[in-house]
């Protein structure tokens, strides 16, 4: 045959694959048109970038230390270890014990699919789960737009995949630390997909992968569940199966599983995400949570609608890159119900942060639903004043994401602050960087360290890393509680921001006073310093030809 089709045919599975593997593939794989080539690339190369400067920066932070900790040790033979998830468990944070060797994640999250990335670790290193995070959601919209291609004509699906990688839902939460909530919008695709093309096998298998996320990520397989049931004739048993699936999963997880592990579900974050609901009460996971809900309606209620303003305009905000469409989707509705309660009753001001990691919940319902929506109104697009509407809208959320400064991961091209004027530089911040990088390589790769955060994802592929100054000490396996070997701390980089954020303020006072009491106790040596960064290293005498750096480094001025 010919050269080309030759070609397709090596494209193409083969041999024996999941019917809903090779629809998968097979949608991937077709030609898409060239606008969203451009968006999926601009998507892909943005997201890229920006994870490599973070990384190169080092201005990323403690969860993608963490969470290349976890992979890490799961590479190592220990799935889901972390002496960083130890120091945010309730033994820490409540009881005040140093952090513990040996602590598993899963107390805390049950991210299954995030461990089986761990295979990259030899391959990519430190860049695996920026690379992966990228990846599934540049993925997600693809599918997105394959999805919408079956339901509408090409113009309009193409507008709402564009708008899915135009959209703050999603720009957000690519340019932050790597989070394992990064795979659900596209599961949250493919399920709905699967739905709606009547598959059994396929609708099981992205079930079972979305659960598998994390144990709250049956919150939204509950919802496309429940959207399946009232609006999709042809799966409502499917549907049904769905809904119960992931009531089961999340309830036997969260009541049975994880307690097992630990009680940082119940002692910890319920009673931080749910405090109103659950004062008065000792432990309780999900089970405690919901019959403390159904005895208090109208709490529940008053938690729904307050605070009026920010919840209004988070829902807008939302809703602006799709035209305020989700705002009058039925199908938005249901597929959004239950992912949606939860932040509108959680406490805190990043449950309705619109940038946040939290919003990929929210994300497949909001798309998917606006998509069956168009279904029933096509005439709309057609009239050319609501695209020019549609298109200015997304500029504008657009704009407002990128203004916004996520995670503060456009530093180098926008202010952290504007009054009054705090901006690091491109070029002080690769001084910055280089100053970081000769620290961090003069710790032993198998050493234990407490490192100060933007230190920290760089040093957090060994058994011991803690967060300094919180923590420099440890429990072994047997329960000992030892000192780390190597203290890395940069309180230079704080200097910038601290006339503006208290965080880091607080931070920079912490790391001086802390590290004070080190080498006044003699505990600690100084090995290395260097443009207010400094290495410290336990029970070596500290260089004499250091003390005016160090000096320098921790004066309070």
């Amino acid at each position: 045959g010919r050269p080309a089709h030759r070609l397709g045919l090596a494209l193409r599975p083969s041999g024996p694959m999941p019917e809903a593997l090779r629809h998968w593939f097979g949608a991937l794989l077709r030609p898409y048109p060239v606008p969203l080539r451009w968006a999926a690339v601009l998507f892909f190369a943005l997201g890229l970038l920006v994870q490599w400067w973070r990384l190169a920066s080092f201005t990323a932070s403690f969860d993608q230390a963490l969470f290349y900790q976890v992979l890490w040790s799961t590479w190592q033979g220990h799935p889901f270890e972390s002496t960083l998830s130890s120091e945010l468990s309730a033994a820490v944070t409540v009881h005040d014990l140093p952090p513990q060797l040996g602590y598993l994640h899963i107390a805390q999250h049950s991210n299954l699919l995030t461990l089986l990335a761990a295979p990259l670790l030899p391959l990519l290193g430190l860049w695996t789960l920026p690379l992966l995070q990228v990846l599934l959601l540049t993925a997600a919209g693809l599918v997105l737009f394959r999805m919408a291609q079956d339901a509408l004509p090409e113009p309009l699906a193409v507008r709402l995949a564009v708008s899915y990688f135009a959209a703050g839902t999603v720009i957000g939460p690519l340019v932050e630390n790597y989070h394992d909530l990064c795979a659900i919008p596209l599961l949250g695709f493919l399920l709905i997909r699967s739905l709606l093309k009547h598959h059994w096998g396929s609708t099981l298998l992205w079930l079972v992968l979305l659960c598998l996320v994390r144990q709250d990520a049956g919150i939204t397989a509950f919802s496309i569940g429940l959207w399946a049931l009232v609006r999709c004739p042809g799966s409502r048993r499917q549907g049904l199966v769905v809904m119960i699936y992931s009531v089961a999963y999340v309830a036997l997880l969260t009541a049975v599983v994880q307690p097992q592990f630990g009680a940082d579900l119940s002692d910890r974050f319920m009673q931080e995400k749910f405090a109103p609901f659950m004062a008065g009460r000792e432990g309780g996971g999900t089970l405690a949570l919901l019959q403390s809900m159904l005895q208090q309606p109208g709490l529940v209620l008053q938690e729904l609608l307050s605070p009026p303003g920010r919840t209004l305009t988070f829902l807008l905000a939302i809703a602006l890159p799709l035209a305020l469409i989700p705002l009058r989707s039925v199908d938005v509705g249901l597929l959004i119900a239950a992912p949606l309660f939860v932040p509108l009753v959680s406490q805190g001001m990043s449950a309705l942060s619109v940038t946040l990691r939290y919003v990929m919940f929210l994300v497949p319902a909001l798309f998917a639903g606006t998509m069956l929506w168009w279904r029933a109104h096509l005439l709309l697009f057609q009239r050319r004043g609501f695209r020019r509407c549609w298109t200015g809208a997304l500029a504008l959320s657009l704009v407002l994401t990128l203004t916004s400064n996520p995670y503060r991961s456009f530093s180098a091209l926008i202010p952290d602050s504007f009054d009054p004027w705090v901006h690091v530089s491109i070029p002080g911040m690769l001084r910055r960087a280089a100053t970081a990088r000769e620290m961090v390589d003069l710790v032993p790769p198998l050493a234990s360290v407490a490192a100060d955060t933007p230190l920290l994802p760089r040093l957090a592929g060994r058994e011991v890393a803690l967060r300094y100054p919180r923590n420099d000490t440890y429990r072994d396996r047997d329960g000992q509680v030892r000192p780390v070997d190597w203290i890395a701390a940069f309180p230079a980089y704080y200097h910038p921001y601290r006339q503006v954020f208290k965080t880091e303020r607080g931070v920079e006072r912490a790391l001086r006073e802390r590290t004070r009491e080190q080498l006044t106790s003699g505990r600690y040596g100084v090995v290395a310093c260097r443009d207010g960064a400094f290495v410290l290293r336990r029970q070596v005498p500290s260089k004499p030809e250091l003390a005016g750096c160090m000096h320098r480094a921790l004066a309070d001025s």
